[in-house]
Formats: C-alpha cells, sequence, structure tokens
C-alpha cells in the first residue's frame, strides 16, 4: 500500500490508485521469462476512485426515481380516482340487488 502523502498537518492526500496491467499472454514465449515479465509489468493509474464511482452511481439512481416517481404519481393518482368511482357504483349495484332480494323474500304470495 502507498503511504499517504502529507500536504499540510489537517490534510492528508493519496496519490492515485494503481490497478496492474492485464496479462498478455504472447504464443511465442512460455517460460520462466514469463514469470519475469508479469512481475516487471507496470501499473497504470486509475481515472476515477471507486468510491467516486459508487457515489455517483448512487446520485443518478436517485435522480432517476425521483423523476420516474413523479413521471408515475399523477397516472396512480387517477388509476385510484377511476378505482373509487367504480367502487360506488359497484356498492349501488349490490345495495340495490339486496333491496330487490329482501323485497322479493318478503312478498305475501311465496
Amino acid at each position: 500500500m502507498i503511504p499517504p502523502v502529507q500536504v499540510s498537518p489537517l490534510i492528508k492526500v493519496r496519490p492515485p490508485c494503481r490497478h496492474p496491467a492485464p496479462l498478455r499472454a504472447s504464443a511465442g514465449r512460455a517460460g520462466p521469462g514469463m514469470a519475469a515479465a508479469a512481475a516487471e509489468r507496470r501499473a497504470r493509474p486509475c481515472l476515477l476512485s471507486p468510491q467516486f464511482t459508487r457515489y455517483s452511481a448512487l446520485l443518478v439512481g436517485m435522480i432517476y426515481g425521483k423523476k420516474r416517481y413523479d413521471y408515475l404519481k399523477p397516472i396512480a393518482e387517477e388509476e385510484r380516482r377511476i378505482e373509487a368511482e367504480e367502487k360506488k357504483k359497484r356498492e349501488e349495484l349490490e345495495r340495490i340487488a339486496k333491496e330487490l332480494a329482501e323485497a322479493s323474500e318478503d312478498s305475501i304470495l311465496k
């Protein structure tokens, strides 16, 4: 691990992270020279910190979720309003059917 570089007594800054470059197998070379080449390969610097990438993805997800919620909210409200109207109509029809059933049961002409 690379030790942090001290810029001031209060701030510590790390140099950019380095990941090893991928191995490239060549068809013509194999053997002990390959291990030495692997040990000597150079590390390339990261362009972005993994933490920056993680929080950027989180922020993008939150923004997308907010936009999607704002898009779907009026549609859901309209569906709930229509469902409430249908429920009132259905309950009214059930009430009328129940009254008719009770009226036919109370008939003297059974």
